[in-house]
């Protein structure tokens, strides 16, 4: 896997040890003895059929969110037209390969699999394939993957939302979360959660303009939240009680693992940068450690 180039993923489509079994399964189908064929030798094995020397890319399926090792139509002909040159034989072209449609739309590291070690190394990468492509979905607002993610009980929910100064967007006036812990609820039988007893809520208003500032396009209420019971706090500690509020909530992901923490809002990046300029960590314990680059699942409605 030396070689280093950059491919469009569009019309990487077949799926390629799926490709060798197709084969095998023709063979099987109309009795063709392609043990006693002078090509059989590359369908002995499916490390053999790599010996061909494939040009593949790592992709999911737009449908199924499986990673798969893909290769193109136009390999496939190279392979059949290499037997026929070289063994005088032609193999037709079989239709019950496995067909994928890239979810992957930026260009993709092509790659060239010529025996079974590197198919294997390759292969190992899957399962971070497929979870970078799940959380670009969760973040694209993809309704299957959101349910998805929601079905599997394992994750913390966390939807935020904050209220900022028409005239000075530096001041922030209320800040309000609503939290679920889904593993958790769902251990205790409480699942599905009821949001009124199972979700954690807060609402907190900044004390320095409190009935004093106003906005006049989206006009405030702060008496009147949907974050649970209101609390009155001055500006100062407010960086303080999101911190807290995100580390008793958040667990760091690994390149297999999907994040513990799914944030969710309206306009999110716009809260994800106010959070960033907060020096919001992970963890009072890591203030190295920014937001931003923790909490990668997210989703954005």
């Amino acid at each position: 896997m030396s070689d280093f180039h950059l491919v469009d993923p569009q019309g990487w489509e077949y799926d390629l040890q799926s490709v060798y079994s197709a084969y095998m399964g023709y063979f099987q189908l109309h009795g063709v003895l392609w043990y006693d064929r002078t090509w059989g030798q590359f369908f002995e094995t499916f490390e053999q059929f790599l010996g061909f020397s494939w040009p593949v890319i790592t992709v999911t399926d737009i449908w199924t969110g499986r990673a798969h090792i893909a290769t193109r139509m136009t390999s496939i002909g190279a392979f059949l037209k290499m037997i026929k040159t070289r063994f005088g034989e032609t193999l037709p072209q079989v239709d019950n390969m496995l067909i994928i449609q890239p979810f992957e739309t930026s260009q993709r590291h092509l790659r060239t699999v010529t025996d079974w070690s590197t198919y294997k190394k390759l292969h190992s990468t899957l399962p971070a394939v497929a979870l970078a492509a799940f959380k670009a979905r969760v973040r694209s607002g993809d309704p299957k993957a959101i349910r998805e993610l929601w079905a599997k009980k394992d994750k913390a929910f966390l939807a935020i939302d904050f209220e900022w100064s028409e005239r000075n967007d530096n001041s922030c006036l209320e800040w309000g979360y609503a939290a679920v812990r889904c593993g958790h609820l769902d251990t205790a039988g409480a699942w599905p959660p009821v949001p009124d007893v199972n979700y954690r809520k807060g609402h907190y208003i900044i004390s320095e303009y409190v009935d004093k500032v106003f906005n006049k396009l989206s006009p405030t209420v702060p008496w009147q939240y949907a974050f649970g019971e209101s609390q009155v706090i001055p500006k100062t500690k407010l960086p303080r009680i999101i911190q807290s509020v995100l580390s008793s909530l958040v667990s760091p992901d690994s390149e297999t693992i999907a994040n513990n923490l799914v944030l969710v809002g309206h306009g999110i990046q716009a809260d994800l940068q106010r959070l960033e300029a907060m020096k919001i960590s992970k963890s009072s314990h890591h203030r190295s450690s920014r937001y931003t680059s923790t909490l990668r699942t997210r989703i954005s409605y």
